[in-house]
């Protein structure tokens, strides 16, 4: 008889929670890139087809996370299920421009005939995975994405918002079921000869929390992205989404607040607040082609980029000034590289930019994380 390890919520280990954090990494980035094919589709921001490679692509890597575990065979048979995702939806959008209603009813049972077949597998060779759970999960992903898609067509970039907010949960939790079932996969009959110190995990609340600061890095770059097509291309609310960036950022210095409770949380989030008003005072300055004023905030950013290293360091030995400031430097230099493309509409190159700068959002999550952890069980990796 198997005897499963399950996932202990009171001490939850550095690897444990590597895989429960990239498994959430991955739904996010797939629904990321997914979001910007659709814009691609409707809107031109960027080569069409060269989103939908980096989508396919994208659909794969969770394929890849399985190979380590169930073996080659295995891996390429659900990358091939995944494979149809994009496909599906390619040719969904397609009949839909093309006003096409047969075609689109017939492209969304596709989807969900395509979500029936992976349930099924996954509990074929995982029996800690549910066929039922992730029929409904997979069918509630589908669900969104379609709703998505609904949105940006009709130009309700309002709406898409609050649907990126449902995405954002439900993509967590897709992430947990995934990382818990592929846990207690590893661990069947096997049982931990010595029960775990105090100081080698976290609590599964710390781990949340270490969470939340990780994926402020996607937030800040994927609303900042949204606040520049609403500037540059007129699409949905400059005021809400500057809002909601605002929101975004105190929300993670709060979450901040929970790890290191000496935080002078008003000097952090005014911090924020100068680097979000220079974003957009630059923007306003390469609208209005104003060189002089470009240069001046451009000097400014890269002092405020200085300022919050030497915070973030200042509250953590375990996250390096200097190290810290090449990460903010690179994520600004491809911050200011995005906006100019938005205004010369080189969307290409654009389209490029972005993608860099959400492999620097993982780079940044990922320092943030091992160094959160260090602090909270007080010795290094």
């Amino acid at each position: 008889m198997k005897i499963k390890s399950s996932f202990d919520p009171r001490c939850i280990t550095y690897s444990q929670m590597n895989l429960i954090v990239n498994s959430r990494i991955y739904y996010r980035r797939l629904t990321t890139w997914t979001r910007a094919y659709i814009l691609s589709k409707y809107y031109g921001i960027g080569t069409e087809e060269e989103l939908f490679g980096r989508l396919y692509l994208e659909s794969l890597d969770i394929g890849k996370m399985m190979q380590i575990v169930f073996g080659r065979e295995i891996s390429e048979q659900y990358s091939q299920f995944l494979s149809q995702f994009p496909i599906a939806l390619r040719d969904l959008l397609n009949a839909q421009t093309e006003g096409d209603m047969e075609a689109v009813a017939r492209n969304i049972d596709r989807l969900y005939q395509n979500v029936a077949e992976r349930a099924v597998f996954l509990e074929e060779i995982n029996p800690y995975w549910s066929e039922a759970e992730y029929i409904e999960l997979f069918s509630t992903y589908i669900q969104l994405i379609l709703e998505v898609a609904n949105a940006l067509a009709a130009r309700d970039f309002n709406k898409g918002m609050e649907l990126y907010d449902r995405l954002t949960a439900h993509s967590n939790r897709m992430g947990d079921v995934f990382a818990q079932g592929l846990y207690e996969y590893i661990t069947s009959g096997q049982q931990a000869a010595e029960p775990l110190s105090p100081q080698q995990c976290i609590t599964f609340d710390q781990m949340n929390t270490i969470y939340y600061i990780r994926m402020f890095w996607f937030e800040l770059v994927i609303w900042i992205r949204e606040y520049m097509l609403s500037r540059y291309l007129n699409l949905g609310d400059a005021d809400e989404i500057y809002a909601w960036l605002n929101q975004v950022t105190a929300d993670f210095v709060n979450n901040m607040k929970q790890i290191f409770v000496e935080i002078d949380t008003a000097e952090y989030l005014q911090l924020f607040r100068d680097y979000l008003g220079l974003i957009d005072a630059l923007i306003t300055a390469q609208i209005e082609g104003n060189i002089d004023e470009m240069s001046r905030i451009t000097q400014s950013l890269y002092q405020n980029a200085d300022e919050r290293a030497a915070f973030v360091a200042s509250i953590n030995p375990f996250w390096n000034e200097d190290d810290a400031r090449v990460r903010l430097y690179n994520n600004l230099r491809s911050t200011i590289e995005e906006s100019t493309t938005f205004l010369t509409g080189d969307y290409a190159r654009n389209i490029d930019i972005f993608s860099r700068l959400l492999d620097q959002a993982e780079s940044t999550s990922n320092f943030l994380a091992q160094g959160a952890f260090e602090y909270l069980t007080g010795r290094e990796m």
